[in-house]
């Protein structure tokens, strides 16, 4: 049975249907034929509210197993720009079509899918109606596409196992949106939720999708063996490297209990291909904050969200688990995750049990979350951390609560929230001392953005599987930007947006005294972003920094306890992204501490062709003092190749003057079907020796096989 596609305002239906559809990206199946129609798309950028310029057609279909779209991008041949192939490509480069999906209906969370006229693959997570994007997840789906005299097209297999969604009575409303970028026009076009107010990721604004006749598949398990084999070689003491064999095996399991819940077991994990941290100076007296980029960490994040923002208080940090404080791999023997949503609550629990090492003891993490919708948009939750070890037990519990809306003043965004959280270690007394909070305001509008926020921790605060770049602080936040839009006829019509920003302050006191750690008052007075790309930011600042302890920011200069008060001004210059060579640059200069401090950075991209990408990125950074000062420069060579869309990888190399070391990551990845893939991986640290010369640190080169299985 076929049902006809319909489309009527904001809802788009399609019901079951049990043709064959052949993914070949010419669509020239008969279910194709049948429903495929006009998708009304409106502009966001450049001209609000125009229709599209060029015509866009979608048809929605599904089996038992799959969801399927096809979509038709008209527009003149020779102006299609597509110059991206690998996964998770570059937007700002080519024309995109993007398909958002609220599995759950519940206008907060989303799968996005998107794809360029040469079948590249890219897909994320939205949360918290856009608060939060996870652009490191990777799902389970394909694509093709064909070009013609009349523009390209595109056909879409996602499988429901990709998905996590709710039966409801037998049917299945999901959110549905959709955004056509059009490269050579700098034009994106939305189906609902077009208003600059608005964007793709703002999941409230989003349309409808009624579908019928659904699986509810229980009981499914889908297996990811992966092995590895290689040599290693790392040098000793006495500069001697020795190598030694590496192999590893591993498994991953995934469980469907229903569409709604899945359970992860992982065992022996490895991370054998991600890619190495940028190399970072610091030249402040906190920790660097790094990202996390393990796969495994990073779906599911925002369900062991705490509602703290920024990096001054990251409650859970998962980068503390597998890794010791220096960063270097502590064995995962096992994990488990259970996470879901049903009836507007989701869960989300957590278990990894890791292993010995000569620099770490066997501990347990465990993590357990639960999050109620409230209204439209809104939520309260709550959730615990647990580490374990043969030392001490240790938990951080916390609660928190966010109001969204979309309808403030008519049709304005506003977000109002709010997070406490305490912490508790065997041994260590509990009292008011051990509590941390923030709360936060925030208008994100197109014309007017405002936020502001408020936080502390105490003295005893210690989230032992977080991140605490400062500790017993009062923290306080405003930042007002004005952004108005020229007329598009009007003599200013090659100005996108003007941003004004008459300051944005942030104060931070130590709880004791209310002593002053570090004050910054920046101001704005220019910036803009033209209708052709660019974009130019001028700032000033006045900064405070109030030291107590005296700390070394390179070896040959202490900064001593005091007061400090200097001005800072800084430029930030970029070009399009769509061209084949583009840059951005940032030089800033002004005080630091008691001495100058000047800095430089230059990013530079050259595209070749679609297969070949070539960045450079480069920081350059003199400080002088009374007596003394130094230099940093950082730098970071990158090319990325890719031969086809399930072919492609890269090779970085980096260099810290602050360190002499010099790191070289290389990756191939190969893709024979969705859900398998093969890496090839070669890592290699050298460091200057005291003759001059290059010496190995270590090296290691490695394959690495995952496949997929389903049973």
């Amino acid at each position: 049975m076929l049902c006809v596609l319909t489309i009527e305002g904001q809802v788009l239906s399609s019901t079951h249907i049990r043709e064959p559809i052949v993914i070949d990206g010419k669509l020239n199946d008969s279910v194709w034929q049948e429903i495929l129609q006009p998708l009304p798309l409106t502009q966001r950028e450049l001209y609000e509210g125009r229709p599209s310029t060029h015509p866009t057609f979608v048809g929605i279909a599904h089996d038992d197993k799959n969801l399927y779209i096809a979509v038709k991008c008209l527009q003149p041949r020779e102006k299609i720009t597509a110059f991206e192939l690998a996964r998770d490509f570059n937007v700002q480069l080519d024309d995109v079509f993007y398909i958002l999906l609220d599995t759950y209906n519940d206008k907060r969370n989303a799968f996005v899918f998107y794809t360029n006229p040469v079948a590249a693959r890219g897909d994320y997570q939205v949360f918290d109606n856009g608060k939060v994007a996870n652009f490191n997840w990777n799902g389970v789906w394909d694509v093709k596409t064909s070009i013609d005299s009349t523009g390209w097209n595109a056909e879409f297999v996602i499988p429901f196992i990709t998905l996590r969604f709710e039966d409801i009575n037998g049917q299945n409303p999901w959110g549905l949106n959709f955004e056509r970028n059009i490269r050579y026009l700098r034009e994106q076009s939305l189906w609902q939720g077009w208003k600059r107010d608005s964007r793709l990721n703002l999941v409230t604004n989003a349309g409808q999708l009624m579908l019928n006749n659904l699986p509810q598949s229980k009981g499914f398990a889908e297996v990811k063996p992966y092995g590895i084999s290689g040599v290693g070689g790392a040098t000793t003491a006495s500069d001697q490297l020795v190598w030694q064999n590496l192999f590893n095996a591993g498994l991953d399991i995934n469980y469907l209990f229903n569409p709604s819940y899945r359970l992860n077991i992982t065992v022996n994990t490895d991370f054998a291909q991600i890619e190495s941290d940028r190399q970072q100076v610091n030249l402040t007296r906190f920790p660097l904050f790094f990202p996390e980029l393990r796969e495994f960490f990073l779906e599911g994040q925002d369900f062991f969200d705490m509602g703290f923002g920024g990096d001054r208080i990251i409650p859970f940090y998962t980068r503390r688990i597998g890794l010791d404080s220096n960063y270097q791999p502590i064995p995962i023997l096992a994990g488990i995750r259970l996470l879901g949503k049903s009836s507007g609550t989701t869960l989300g629990a957590l278990s990894i049990q890791t292993g010995r090492t000569d620099a770490a003891i066997p501990e347990n993490f465990s993590a357990f979350s639960i999050r109620r919708d409230v209204g439209i948009q809104s939520t309260i939750g709550g959730m615990s951390i647990f580490r374990i070890n043969e030392q001490y037990a240790h938990t951080t519990t916390g609660i928190n609560f966010r109001y969204s809306t979309a309808q403030f003043l008519g049709s304005k965004n506003l977000n109002v929230g709010g997070a406490i959280i305490g912490t508790a270690t065997t041994g260590v007394p509990m009292n008011h001392n051990n509590v941390a909070y923030r709360f936060f305001l925030q208008y994100p509008n197109d014309k007017f953005n405002v936020f502001l926020s408020t936080q502390r921790a105490g003295e005893g605060f210690e989230p032992k599987v977080g991140l605490m770049r400062r500790r017993d602080f009062n923290e306080y936040f405003v930042i007002l930007n004005w952004q108005p839009r020229p007329n598009p006829h009007g003599s200013w019509k090659w100005i996108r947006q003007f941003i004004f920003s008459p300051g944005s302050i942030t104060i931070t006191n130590i709880n004791e005294g209310n002593t002053l750690q570090t004050f910054e008052y920046t101001i704005l007075p220019f910036g803009m972003e033209t209708r052709s790309g660019e974009s130019i930011f001028l700032y000033a600042s006045r900064q405070a920094e109030g030291i107590f302890v005296p700390f070394d920011i390179f070896s040959t200069i202490t900064i001593q306890p005091g007061e400090y008060w200097f001005t800072r001004y800084s430029a930030e210059v970029s070009t399009f992204r769509g061209r084949k060579m583009w840059f951005q640059s940032r030089y800033s200069t002004g005080g630091f501490f008691h001495g100058v401090r000047n800095e430089l950075a230059l990013d530079v991209n050259i595209r070749t062709s679609r297969f070949f990408q070539f960045t450079v990125q480069n920081t350059y950074t003199r400080s002088d003092f009374d007596l003394d000062g130094f230099s940093v420069f950082l730098t970071a060579l990158r090319m990325r190749y890719a031969f086809n869309p399930n072919l492609f990888g890269f090779i970085l190399g980096q260099y810290n003057n602050a360190t002499y070391e010099y790191l070289i990551n290389y990756r191939l990845q190969w893709i024979p079907f969705p859900g398998a893939d093969f890496f090839f991986i070669a890592n290699q640290s050298l460091r200057r020796a005291e003759n001059g010369q290059l010496a190995i640190n270590a090296v290691n080169v490695m394959g690495k096989l995952i496949w997929r299985f389903v049973i």
